[in-house]
């Protein structure tokens, strides 16, 4: 790969997705350009250390007015009131956005991550579910087409960013303590629980996030069917697929799903199977574990962190090769 000097701007550095995408790129050997970090007023003062120098956290809101003038790409990790409106400043500064939490999806200028080319400017990444299950579901469908496909998420706070992940820490430590919790972030508690969905849901009892995520792969499948189920975990994400195929699957899938990039399949006899805690957080790799064949119907797990594996490396990829 060539090297990348294009300066490349990180909007919200300081929460649990800005801070994967910081990690990101420091791992990217080819990355040689700028990189300039932005917080909000909370963040003032503050500074990260990038390949052993200090780099000092911009407040967007005191720059100014031709702030993003020697910007060619942004990373957008910022909550959904903020997005637009930044986002409209760095368009029109003439740098290409990449909105990492999908709040720009129904933007006009918006385009998806797996269709974007060299002259589109707004890219809206995928979910990071959906990305962690597309390239399993390829390997499938090649061999068979999927008549039904089931998904179970079981999926940790940082679902939320910085704030679910000290909402859960703070919850503990109160009922540990005999002391009470007021739920903000979440619905209701979630240290010592379960919740059975993220968010609200329709009138079949889907969430907005589960019909998304069902549409993205419908074309995989003549039905899919999306649950999220919320785990009192801070990182990573287990997620089951079942399927019924239109043939039998072939006795090697495991070995196939094997050659898949940054993916390990544990073998059926494992003596330790993969766990969010070991295997699905703070890295970009995918565990695959138990894999099931029984005629035309099969199942296995994914496990990974959904940020780093489903989110940064998608994104840094087509980020470090479009021209």
């Amino acid at each position: 790969m060539a090297a990348i000097t294009q300066s490349i701007g990180l909007f919200g550095v300081t929460g649990e997705v800005g801070r994967a995408f910081f990690d990101g790129l420091e791992a990217q050997p080819a990355f040689v350009g700028r990189l300039r970090l932005f917080a909000s007023a909370a963040s003032s003062e503050e500074t990260r250390v990038f390949r052993d120098k200090p780099i000092a956290v911009e407040v967007v809101e005191e720059l100014a007015s031709d702030r993003f003038d020697d910007l060619s790409e942004a990373i957008l990790a910022v909550p959904a009131d903020v997005a637009d409106e930044l986002a409209a400043e760095l368009l029109q500064a003439g740098v290409r956005v990449w909105d990492a939490t999908g709040h720009l999806r129904a933007h006009p200028r918006a385009v998806a991550l797996t269709e974007a080319t060299s002259s589109d400017l707004l890219i809206v990444c995928d979910d990071p579910l959906t990305a962690l299950c597309q390239p399993v579901l390829d390997v499938l469908a090649a061999h068979a087409p999927l008549t039904e496909l089931a998904i179970t998420a079981l999926s940790s706070v940082s679902l939320r960013g910085k704030a679910g992940v000290k909402e859960l820490a703070a919850q503990t430590g109160n009922l540990l303590n005999g002391r009470g919790i007021e739920p903000s972030v979440w619905p209701q508690q979630i240290a010592f629980n379960v919740l059975l969905a993220d968010g609200q849901r329709d009138s079949s009892g889907r969430t907005a996030r589960e019909r998304r995520i069902e549409k993205a792969l419908s074309h995989l499948a003549a039905a899919v069917t999306v649950e999220q189920i919320v785990m009192p975990l801070f990182f990573g994400a287990m997620v089951q697929l079942r399927w019924h195929s239109s043939a039998t699957m072939p006795n090697d899938l495991s070995e196939r799903l094997a050659s898949l990039a940054h993916t390990q399949v544990m073998p059926a006899q494992a003596s330790e199977l993969p766990s969010p805690v070991s295997d699905g957080a703070d890295h970009d790799g995918v565990s695959i574990a138990r894999v099931n064949l029984a005629d035309r119907r099969g199942s296995l797990w994914i496990v990974a962190d959904p940020i780093r594996a489903g989110l940064v490396r998608p994104v840094l990829n087509v980020l470090m090769n479009v021209p």
